[in-house]
């Protein structure tokens, strides 16, 4: 299977070797490609590289670094702003009965505004929130013991990464959303939704511009549903 992503070269053709494992083919136990140099970041700041197709080499070399405000109070989480120097995404994380991560809202900066910052080229063409949910499959899958991929109630090479789901507002991104869902033939989908302003769109405030959000699904909450530990929602 071959995957084009962003990397610090630019996007590159990735190959990924996978492995029949437990009944399901799961990544090789070697870092693929595209997560070379992620390790270190978290879920939004990794939505934000996806997201702007940052070319961290070229990236670090004008000076740029990564910063993030998570927030716990939902209000104080709507009127944040990502900022672009230094880098810095602002995230709110919601949480299931048991106190596990279930949703991760990412507030981050567009490509334009990245290029316009850090000089052209830095970041490529916009990327999509889904592409973070698919790394984080592949993450999930990866880690997962011999025990857990025999209890697995959905295969992670049978689950659908769906496009984004645009959001035209900011009220609108922070609406409700589900984390998963189950088509009517048993197959798990994972949405994202999206809320992407280009520096240059008309007739709305500076402030507002140049903003590229996601709604995520939380790494703990997909392996639970992999494993049929919580139910889609």
């Amino acid at each position: 299977m071959r995957i084009r992503f962003p990397l610090a070269s630019g996007l590159v053709t990735a190959a990924l070797t996978t492995t029949l494992l437990g009944g399901f083919a799961a990544p090789a136990a070697a870092e693929p490609v595209e997560e070379q140099g992620l390790s270190s970041l978290t879920l939004c700041q990794r939505a934000q590289v996806g997201t702007a197709s940052l070319r961290l080499v070229r990236f670090h070399r004008a000076g740029g670094s990564f910063a993030e405000v998570p927030y716990t109070d939902p209000a104080a989480f709507a009127a944040s702003k990502p900022q672009v120097r230094p880098l810095t995404v602002t995230s709110y994380t919601t949480y299931d009965d048991t106190g596990s991560p279930r949703q991760v809202r990412c507030k981050g900066k567009s490509a334009d505004h990245i290029n316009q910052e850090y000089g052209d080229r830095t970041a490529g063409g916009d990327g999509t929130c889904g592409e973070t949910n698919r790394r984080t499959l592949w993450r999930v899958a990866r880690d997962l013991t011999r025990e857990e991929r025999a209890a697995l109630v959905f295969r992670p090479y049978q689950v659908d990464i769906d496009p984004d789901t645009p959001a035209a507002t900011g009220q609108e991104w922070l609406a409700d959303f589900p984390t998963a869902t189950v088509d009517s033939d048993g197959k798990l989908h994972l949405p994202s939704k999206a809320l992407h302003v280009p520096l240059d769109t008309p007739g709305i405030p500076d402030a507002f511009k140049g903003q590229h959000y996601c709604t995520l699904i939380a790494p703990e909450h997909l392996k639970n549903i992999l494993l049929g530990t919580v139910p889609p929602s």
